[in-house]
């Protein structure tokens, strides 16, 4: 059984793209009494063919939301808090055959808790609520949809510069709470794909 291919996989975890890239300016601190330093809509278009499935996936997809970042006050004023809402969606296309589905998802990635491990480096968690990852078919009936509540963990150096931004230490892990069967390691997205496009 083939499993996700990796950028569903990353996209199960942190969603969508563009979140992930905010998460590597901006790493939590606790809401109380914090500093908004920025915030804003963004939205971005892309395309790529992917062909780990064993057959050639073309993926058209636009993520749009809006974000915001915070900063501590204190001791943990080099340590800054996002929350990102976003909503992605894609069509996915078997170039061989034609056939296609929808992949999509939307939610709220909250940063809510930070705990200094040590000098700069700090436990980060973060939820992540909503329907992050939806597949319909083309006709639109959903196939598989994941939502409820992600609880991620990780630790993270800031620097101490009193800048968003830092470096990423170590991914801690991910407690899933609702139903998200797109999350499981052995999800069989290419099984999956195959089948709605006539692979």
């Amino acid at each position: 059984m083939r499993s996700a291919p990796a950028w569903i996989r990353l996209r199960r975890v942190i969603v969508p793209v563009f979140a992930i890239a905010l998460l590597a300016l901006a790493v939590g601190v606790q809401a109380a009494g914090a500093t908004v330093v920025e915030k804003g809509p963004y939205a971005d278009q892309y395309t790529f063919i992917d062909d780990s499935c064993g057959f050639p996936l073309e993926v058209v997809g636009e993520v749009k939301g809006t974000y915001r970042i915070r900063q501590g006050k204190g001791k943990t004023a080099s340590a800054f808090f996002l929350r990102d809402r976003f909503t992605y969606r894609e069509v996915v296309t078997n170039l061989e055959t034609g056939g296609w589905f929808v992949l999509r998802g939307s939610g709220v990635f909250n940063e809510v808790k930070a705990r200094r491990v040590s000098g700069t480096v700090f436990e980060f968690t973060a939820v992540e609520a909503g329907q992050p990852f939806v597949i319909e078919d083309s006709t639109g009936t959903v196939v598989v949809r994941d939502r409820g509540v992600l609880r991620h963990r990780i630790l993270f150096d800031t620097l101490g510069d009193d800048v968003p931004g830092g470096e990423f230490v170590l991914d801690l892990g991910t407690t899933v709470h609702g139903p998200h069967p797109g999350f499981a390691d052995d999800f069989p997205f290419c099984e999956i794909a195959a089948e709605l496009t006539g692979a």
